[in-house]
């Protein structure tokens, strides 16, 4: 099949000969996933015949830490069949209040996409740029669009509204969330886990950009991203949640200065002065200022959890994934030692699959 309008307007024909005849009758979406995080570039593809749960792998897949257009374009040359591709999925990091769920991308999706780079400024531009490429690759081939917010959507108004003037809400200034594919991934093989959907659970994504989201009964109640993927979390280079009276001093920067120093010199790079690689930080703990780097992310990391904990009313689950997450037991020894006074809360570690779960949602969406 040349693309997904022709698989979907094939689905009822096949679907009944699957079930009224005595052979065996099945169909192959192939999806093409293009996930650009904040520090690299994963080109992965699906094959699936249904909606699965757990996750499969990739039948083909490529990285670049190179996170540019070019990159996209060599990533795709060890692709030999992708003219085979029936439909394209991206994430997107910001989908602001006009996305809460997955569409089809559009020109009017795409404006709203560019509109929004200013909030997400790492990423949005660069993931439009993602689905321009396509569009002259595979011109024909649907682009399903994933977004990053939507899975922060159940929100209450409590944990979404700022104390400032109502108008800023009114205006679309609100927390919105990030990380939500993968938190969306990790809730349901946190169940598949647990055989069961966990009443309060915390989910910290720990990687280049960072995070965490409290998940009551499968729901996101609340997270510590918020407006822009800044807040938060010390992260890689970013600083998250700090004095705003510190921006108000320090304002006689120009804004461009400032913003370059919160995104790309800010976290454990800032403090360190050494690097924003937790791997570089954990070698080179005999020098003061990368201990107090992995001090600092500790302490901010353990306090907002705390706040995550405290809006569920306890906790029952604690999940760790992403790369630091996943594979520094440093942190996770260090959380877990400040947390014991919790008792009785089942410590989980999930390889979160991102590019999966957008590939599930571009089957759904094509289904």
């Amino acid at each position: 099949m040349q693309n997904a309008k022709k698989l979907k307007n094939a689905l009822p024909f096949l679907a009944s000969l699957r079930s009224n005849s005595p052979l065996c009758y099945s169909w192959i979406m192939k999806i093409l996933v293009l996930n650009r995080g904040s520090s690299s570039i994963k080109c992965s593809v699906y094959d699936f015949d249904t909606l699965p749960n757990s996750p499969l792998p990739p039948t083909w897949e490529a990285t670049a830490e190179n996170r540019s257009t070019a990159a996209i374009q060599n990533l795709l040359r060890g692709l030999k069949s992708i003219d085979e591709i029936d439909v394209i999925g991206h994430r997107i990091v910001h989908g602001g209040v006009f996305f809460s769920q997955s569409v089809l991308i559009d020109a009017d999706v795409k404006k709203k996409i560019g509109d929004l780079a200013e909030l997400a400024p790492l990423h949005n531009l660069a993931d439009l740029e993602g689905i321009e490429v396509f569009e002259k690759l595979l011109p024909n081939t649907p682009q399903v669009a994933v977004f990053d917010t939507a899975f922060h959507s159940t929100m209450p108004m409590a944990a979404q509204v700022y104390p400032g003037p109502y108008e800023w809400f009114e205006q679309g200034i609100k927390k919105y969330g990030f990380h939500g594919i993968s938190y969306q991934f990790c809730t349901r093989q946190a169940a598949i886990l647990l055989k069961k959907v966990p009443h309060r659970m915390v989910i910290c994504h720990l990687g280049a950009g960072a995070s965490l989201c409290a998940v009551k009964d499968g729901k996101c109640v609340d997270t510590t991203m918020g407006f822009t993927p800044l807040d938060g979390l010390m992260m890689n280079t970013r600083c998250g949640s700090i004095d705003p009276g510190i921006l108000l001093f320090l304002q006689k920067k120009r804004v461009a200065d400032l913003s370059d120093t919160l995104y790309k010199g800010s976290g454990l790079l800032g403090v360190s002065g050494i690097s924003g690689d937790m791997r570089d930080l954990m070698e080179k703990r005999t020098n003061p200022r990368a201990e107090l780097a992995l001090e600092v992310y500790l302490h901010r990391l353990v306090s907002e959890i705390g706040a995550m904990v405290a809006v569920l009313g306890g906790l029952d689950v604690l999940v760790f994934t992403a790369g630091i997450g996943e594979n520094s037991p440093f942190i996770r020894e260090g959380v877990c030692e400040a947390l014991a006074f919790l008792k009785e809360v089942k410590v989980l570690v999930i390889h979160t699959q991102e590019s999966f779960e957008i590939a599930r949602e571009c089957y759904a969406n094509q289904s």
